[in-house]
């Protein structure tokens, strides 16, 4: 996107001394918009490509400042008297965040420029050099801002920066491609290997990411590591995970496969941005059956780990 001639980009949040997506001391840079609408998703504040607006209602005083600036009626009383949000009815335009003294509401979403990343990015220049870290693109979906990370991409290769990215690989291909010119590390997420299961967890089949995976391990130019979350009941079958240590096992490109425990870390997001968490009562996966699934997919030959 761009305002005028400059290229900008959305994003939610910037995290620095990251250690667990790519390798040392890390900044995460997490983009706004997702194809994916993952039942399981710890990020939704970044599936919109919007800015977003959540309600923290245990930290309301009730004091009404955001009814009388409000524009659109989205925070109103409701039947108890109580104030809350009504989401379809916001515009994102922030001014009741201005007048809340009680930090009871917060936008997710800004637009920034190249230059405003690398500022934030390069304060912890040293500690990259020193642990081998560097920088990681999330989100969200990085792919979906493809013109804008390839910007960024560029320009932290330039100030000689290691690179990753985090995708679920649902893009046009010609995206991607150009993406991993400036790219050390690719952190491939795959859901689900069966398509129709797929689509039922996500929202879209698995046709176009697992091509896309397949074109991007034959450019044999960029470190790939395939990730899985495991999510118990969903995704966490012998058969799925066969089927995930076959499918890697073709590829020369994958360094290997990291399963991913299911948290349910993410679920209050949902009740602050006005939706019901799909999965709110699911359990995370013990390490006794995690090390059994990763056992699985080492039997097909490929190098396994949890994460």
């Amino acid at each position: 996107m761009r305002i005028g001639v400059e290229l900008v980009g959305h994003i939610f949040s910037i995290e620095r001394y990251a250690v667990h997506d790519g390798g040392g001391i890390r900044t995460m840079v997490y983009l706004k918009g997702c194809p994916l609408r993952c039942l399981w998703c710890a990020n939704p504040e970044g599936q919109e490509a919007r800015s977003q607006l959540f309600f923290f209602a245990e930290r309301c005083i009730g004091c009404g400042r955001c009814l009388a600036v409000c524009p659109s009626g989205a925070a109103r009383h409701d039947d108890t008297d109580d104030i809350v949000h009504e989401p379809a009815l916001c515009q994102g335009c922030g001014r009741c965040i201005e007048t809340c003294y009680a930090d009871a509401r917060r936008l997710f979403g800004r637009t920034v420029t190249v230059a405003e990343v690398m500022a934030e990015v390069l304060k912890d220049r040293a500690f990259y050099r020193r642990s081998g870290g560097g920088v990681t693109l999330s989100g969200g979906e990085p792919t979906a801002q493809a013109e804008f990370v390839g910007e960024l991409l560029r320009e932290f290769h330039r100030q000689g920066l290691h690179t990753a990215l985090e995708t679920c690989g649902h893009c046009d291909w010609p995206h991607l491609a150009e993406l991993a010119q400036h790219l050390d590390l690719v952190l491939y997420d795959l859901k689900h290997m069966d398509s129709e299961v797929h689509q039922r967890l996500t929202g879209v089949p698995n046709t176009l990411i697992l091509s896309n995976l397949r074109r991007l391990a034959e450019l044999r130019s960029v470190e790939i590591l395939v990730r899985m979350p495991v999510i118990p009941g969903h995704n966490n079958g012998r058969q799925n995970m066969e089927a995930l240590g076959e499918f890697v096992s073709g590829l020369a490109g994958v360094s290997g496969v990291e399963l991913l425990p299911y948290h349910p870390y993410g679920t209050g997001k949902y009740t602050r941005c006005g939706r019901a968490p799909a999965l709110s009562k699911l359990a995370s996966p013990t390490q006794a059956h995690l090390e059994e699934l990763a056992a699985i997919v080492r039997a097909g030959g490929v190098a396994c780990k949890i994460g």
